[in-house]
């Protein structure tokens, strides 16, 4: 490394490459930006006037955006403008460090096929003779009609999985004819890599990096570097509010998150933790107890569950129980249940759990089944209606018995708004609240009068 403070001041320093400009960690450029300013897998390869790329698990992608950390907008370079490549991949991610972003759907393009009048026209594109069979025409289908024409297309050459964003797959939809266009505009994926690391370094003066040797996140500070945060007063300080603590089988805890031995400063409503002995602890939010599964530091996402679902389906006195709180909210990914309890009247095949030994209780998993049902619920004690998320709903299709239904946690994800949590408690304590990397999701909270960096 050069002198301490003069690698503070370089890494301190956002970049520009090709179209984007502003970038800071964790990307880094050869020519740019040392690559201990960011991290080995965010290498960007940058030309003028260009979108830089970005090599993801052996496969090329243009970066369409970068300006909202922890989401990037990316594009395969293999079918930049030509839905018909050479050579045909399925997109793989370094999980390690990405993650597909909630907010995409799966196309599945099939290649090399013979014509199907029976798949709509305008899902229908041609590849002329780049297939080894001669058939020209490939087909581009959403998960249900995919499972639809499935048997159809077992003559194709091949297929491939392709993700857009949920809007270019809407307005695909709405104009089939452009599929150029929707997979041009690329997908979203998360990058994880060491984010909540870099804002508590930031909101403690520090400026985030890695080792050059080890490849170790570090944060460099104004006189030298450090593994985790630089030095703070033992004063009560909000920056202690992001030391790292574990709760039951949840690591690498912090602001807004808290148990009773943390300082007082850093609780926050509807994130104390409790029971921190368990594998998942409790968190209680507007007056209910549920259990914490899963904490997505990059999204901001919480995977939670009921208290009084946790080991039975079976309530003595089943209620609603809906989130009502100015920090949080459900994702659209989230599904419903609906549970019916001691019915005398139940339709054809349902799904029974056992709850009593007279009468029946049986779960609705789908909007469609909800409305059949709907005629039986007067037949029944009372009925609920139960957030899940998508790969527990998903999960439950696949298996569906009472078995599955009884051993199941009924967990389901909530957002949590940290960047106006984070700027309310920075405010609170007359303090101001700056956007870091060009975005508003990772705040620095400075005091009024003074600077950290």
């Amino acid at each position: 490394y050069s002198d301490d403070h003069d690698l503070f001041l370089e890494c301190n320093q956002t970049f520009n490459c090709g179209t984007i400009q502003g970038i800071g960690y964790p990307f880094w450029s050869p020519t740019l930006r040392p690559s201990y300013c960011g991290h080995h897998g965010f290498e960007l390869i940058c030309q003028q006037n260009q979108s830089p790329v970005i090599t993801i698990n052996t496969q090329r992608f243009h970066v369409l955006n970068v300006t909202r950390p922890p989401l990037m907008t990316i594009a395969p370079v293999d079918t930049w403008e030509d839905p018909c490549p050479q050579q045909f991949h399925n997109i793989s991610l370094n999980h390690n460090l990405f993650d597909f972003a909630a907010t995409i759907r799966n196309l599945t393009i099939f290649y090399g096929c013979p014509l199907e009048d029976d798949i709509p026209f305008q899902h229908r594109f041609n590849c002329g003779t780049t297939t080894s069979s001669g058939n020209t025409y490939a087909y581009y289908l959403d998960e249900s009609l995919s499972r639809l024409h499935r048997s159809e297309l077992t003559d194709c050459d091949t297929s491939i999985i392709v993700p857009v964003n949920q809007s270019e797959f809407d307005e695909l939809w709405n104009e089939p004819d452009n599929i150029v266009g929707a997979w041009n505009k690329g997908f979203e994926v998360m990058y994880q890599k060491d984010m909540i690391s870099c804002l508590a370094c930031r909101n403690s003066g520090g400026v985030c990096g890695s080792n050059s040797s080890s490849l170790d996140f570090l944060c460099f500070c104004p006189d030298h570097p450090c593994s985790k945060s630089c030095v703070v007063s033992d004063d009560e300080n909000f920056a202690q509010c992001f030391d790292a603590f574990s709760c039951g089988d949840i690591h690498n805890l912090m602001f807004p998150f808290s148990k009773d031995d943390r300082p007082q400063l850093c609780h926050q409503d509807g994130f104390v933790l409790s029971k921190c002995e368990d594998p998942q602890p409790i968190i209680h939010i507007g007056g209910n107890e549920y259990r914490l599964m899963y904490l997505n530091h990059s999204t901001f996402t919480m995977s939670i569950v009921r208290n009084d679902l946790w080991e039975q389906s079976c309530l003595p006195n089943p209620i609603n129980i809906t989130i009502n709180d100015t920090f949080l909210t459900y994702p659209p990914t989230n599904r419903h249940l609906t549970l019916f309890y001691n019915c005398s009247n139940v339709p054809q095949r349902p799904i029974i759990f056992p709850c009593s030994p007279e009468l029946l209780s049986f779960y609705a998993d789908d909007l469609s089944e909800r409305d059949t049902y709907r005629d039986f619920s007067s037949s029944c004690g009372t009925n609920i209606q139960v957030q899940v998320s998508q790969s527990s709903f998903d999960e439950l299709q696949t298996e569906r018995n009472e078995y599955m239904l009884e051993e199941w946690r009924f967990g389901f994800n909530v957002v949590y708004d940290f960047p106006a949590i984070f700027c309310e408690r920075c405010d609170n304590l007359v303090e101001n609240c700056f956007n870091l990397m060009n975005s508003s999701r990772y705040p620095v909270c400075k005091p009024g009068m003074l600077t950290f960096l």
